[in-house]
């Protein structure tokens, strides 16, 4: 679409060679002289109260250097860990003190001079336990009886007068009359909706090795989305001066939301700040399953009003968000009932629920898939009772520029309509055949990219190659991108830029790599540093060849003259000049903090085949639209398409944490933990839809969230096609489709087996 000589082309990655050779160096990767190891003892039960802890036994053990616990914290030490992720603060005791409140809470943390030492040491602890009844079920937790999980949180009481128990924060809102609209409405659907909290499955376990030199000043090598938040979360835990704290940002390995947090870091700092020696901690599988921040599951009841032509009037919902044992739950995200489309009437009610699990944090779109699933499953279940076909009750209702969605501005920049129609149009919608046993579904999701603040340096150098330089961690192609949106705006082929990632004491503070933000909010750093070095090449240049800067064309590497006439200047000629100019080398340097950008679509239809024997879904066919502004690189946006869609085929088709309130985690290997192979996803079909963003460098837009958000319902509503059965617990597991089949069978309305 675009005229660009270097956006808009699938350039390679610059980091490619490193991540395929094997170069790359991930946290694990560090080591130290007189480095030691740290090993976490955690609790194997959900709920218990901590009677006694005994570390005699593995103080003496030879090798051992340090044993910390919430007793052994000295009164001016940090006694919890602080998070900020995507504006929500997050607190946690660092060690459990009277009791654990989930399977694999950290109880101690050891330093020793070998892993398998450590590990002896973690065994040889004892601890004495009273086992206490625990609750996983967000609708158990609130009743009366349930287990408190923190016995001095005072119930809550809801907006008709009910009280609930184990809340964690709640939200109220509405916008419009809702009840009246109901009154006015032909047709009201109503039903409730379940889906599971699942892992990130990163491949990469988190990895951090931490130093404190003999001035106090530390040192933390780390895979993490944002080293700035990792800087400040150890700063404000540990109660240590930001400017004390280094944080240098390995490569990354897969976050999708998880590596934000502390999870370990300040546990390897403490050790450190104890033996005065570096200290290594990386997690192994089964840890991150059971002491992960996952994404929170949530339980939802929708209701949708609307006419009988499939004018949407209003929708109602409460939803019970998991928030584990923290409030770090998406409570602002049941906002997304409303989704795209002209709802004038809203009303909702979300609850953080406390739960005998782990805290949650973000996973792609944190909150939008869980919402969404429920919305556009409704809105499929309103289209049948109509006789309308899915795709035209979508785009009767959509907003367009110009509409206001209730409770938001008024939008702009927004392709809604021409992305369904794009995915509809892709696979023959209208003229789509049906096989026995199979059907075909259709979803809609949305987000909208945040922005942060960002600073970026990009300098120009001697033989005419260009280097940026941020704090940015590139965890999904980003650095590719500054890179194109820098030769664009220099002239200069795409191999001569490089990208170099600071620490946080030598970088500009760069926000963390979440949200959909980077492109954005650092691209136009990166882009407005950029021309702040073209600006310098050109004011030079044009004193050389005596022109004036507006007659000057750059590109290719050399700037000339419009129309000719006079010899070209090299970039590499003009840095050389530059070198002895009062000004100096050519450096230019950008900054960018918030700008409002603009909701993105992701449409998708899926095609499944069912055996109504086995109750297996096969997906056969998957397609997604997104509109993405302006494509930097179009190879990389649609890995992000087929990345986020192939993330929601697994959490609609198998993905569920699973969870005991005696046991605890049922699943935390990846044996048990069941994601997709490359045999269990089709080809994925991608259409790019380009609708330039007003703010974004070049137009773009973020896409990294958009693609996971509409495909559990897609798969749930194409099952319903397929079968004629409506599964509103996630995952479709063979079981649960079994037994909606044998109640369908039996006389039911095989919805979730009844």
């Amino acid at each position: 679409m675009s005229d660009y000589t270097i956006v808009g082309k699938g350039l390679p990655r610059v980091d490619g060679v490193e991540k395929a050779t094997g170069a790359a160096r991930y946290g694990a990767d560090v080591h130290l002289p007189g480095m030691l190891w740290g090993r976490f003892l955690r609790s194997p039960h959900p709920h218990a109260r901590i009677k006694r802890i005994d570390t005699r036994k593995a103080e003496k053990i030879p090798g051992v250097r340090a044993i910390l616990t919430h007793k052994s914290l000295s009164a001016d030490q940090a006694l919890s860990s602080e998070d900020t992720v995507h504006a929500m603060k997050s607190k946690q005791g660092l060690f459990a003190s009277d009791k654990v409140r989930y399977q694999g809470e950290k109880i101690a943390v050891v330093a020793a001079t070998d892993p398998d030492i450590a590990d002896d040491a973690v065994e040889a602890i004892q601890v004495e336990y009273e086992v206490l009844p625990g609750v996983n079920d967000v609708l158990e937790a609130i009743k009366e009886g349930a287990p408190r999980i923190f016995e001095e949180k005072a119930p809550a009481t809801t907006p008709d007068g009910k009280t609930l128990y184990n809340i964690c924060n709640e939200s109220h809102n509405a916008f419009g009359d809702v009840d009246q609209a109901f009154r006015e409405a032909d047709i009201i659907i109503e039903d409730t909706y379940s889906i599971p909290r699942v892992h990130q499955t990163y491949m990469e376990p988190h990895a951090v090795v931490a130093n404190v030199d003999a001035h106090g000043n530390v040192t933390v090598w780390t895979s993490t989305q944002g080293i700035f938040a990792i800087r400040s979360g150890v700063a404000s835990s540990l109660g240590i001066p930001i400017s004390r704290v280094n944080v240098i940002g390995m490569t990354i390995g897969g976050g999708f939301g998880a590596k934000f947090g502390m999870l370990i870091h300040p546990y390897a700092v403490l050790l450190s700040q104890k033996t005065r020696r570096p200290v290594k901690i990386v997690m192994d599988r089964h840890e991150e399953f059971v002491d992960g921040r996952p994404a929170p599951g949530c339980w939802i009841w929708l209701k949708t009003g609307a006419k009988k032509d499939g004018t949407l009037l209003a929708r109602q919902a409460v939803a019970y968000w998991n928030t584990g044992t923290t409030s770090g739950a998406s409570l602002g995200q049941t906002s997304r009932i409303r989704g795209v489309y002209k709802v004038p009437n809203i009303k909702y009610d979300a609850y953080g629920v406390y739960t005998n699990e782990p805290g949650p944090a973000a996973y792609r779109a944190p909150g939008a898939p869980q919402v969404t699933f429920a919305s556009e499953a409704q809105l499929d279940r309103l289209a049948e009772a109509i006789g309308m076909d899915p795709v035209d009750l979508r785009l009767k209702n959509m907003a367009e520029d110009g509409d206001a969605v209730a409770g938001g501005r008024p939008l702009s920049h927004v392709a809604f309509k021409e992305t369904l129609t794009a995915v509809a149009d892709k696979v023959g919608w209208k003229d789509r055949k049906k096989g026995k046993n199979r059907g075909w579904g259709v979803a809609v999701g949305e987000w909208t990219n945040g922005a942060g603040p960002a600073g970026a340096y990009v300098s120009l150098h001697e033989d005419g190659s260009a280097k940026v330089f941020s704090g940015l961690m590139d965890i999904t192609g980003t650095d590719t991108a500054m890179a194109q949106i820098a030769a664009e705006v220099l002239g200069l082929p795409y191999d001569k830029v490089s990208v170099i990632r600071g620490d946080t004491n030598s970088a500009p503070y760069t926000t963390g790599s979440g949200g959909s933000v980077v492109t954005f909010s650092v691209g136009n750093a990166v882009k407005r540093a950029a021309e702040d070095a073209r600006n310098r090449v050109l004011e030079l240049a044009a004193k050389q060849l005596e022109a004036r800067v507006e007659d000057l064309v750059l590109a290719d590497g050399k700037v000339s003259v419009r129309g000719g006439g006079k010899d070209a200047l090299t970039l590499a000629e003009v840095a050389q000049a530059s070198l002895s100019t009062t000004g100096g080398p050519i450096v230019g340097k950008g900054s960018f903090a918030r700008e409002p950008s603009h909701t993105v679509i992701s449409a998708q239809i899926a095609e499944v085949e069912v055996d109504p024997g086995t109750g297996a879904v096969k997906l056969l066919r998957l397609a997604g639209a997104l509109d993405c502004g302006t494509a930097i690189n179009p190879v990389q946006v649609a890995g992000q398409m087929e990345g986020g869609a192939v993330q929601g085929a697994s959490w609609g088709l198998m993905e569920q944490t699973k969870y005991s309130p005696q046991r605890g985690n049922l699943n935390p290997h990846l044996l048990d933990y069941q994601i997709p192979t490359a045999l269990d996803v089709p080809t994925l079909e991608s259409v790019l839809v380009e609708k330039p963003s007003a703010h974004g460098p070049f137009g773009v837009k973020g896409v990294g969230e958009p693609p996971i958000t509409p495909t559990l319902a897609a798969i749930a509503n194409a099952v319903y096609d397929a079968v004629g059965v409506r599964i509103n617990d996630m995952p479709l597991t063979p079981e649960r489709l079994l037994l909606a089949l044998k109640a369908k069978r039996n006389g039911g309305n095989g919805k979730n087996g009844k």
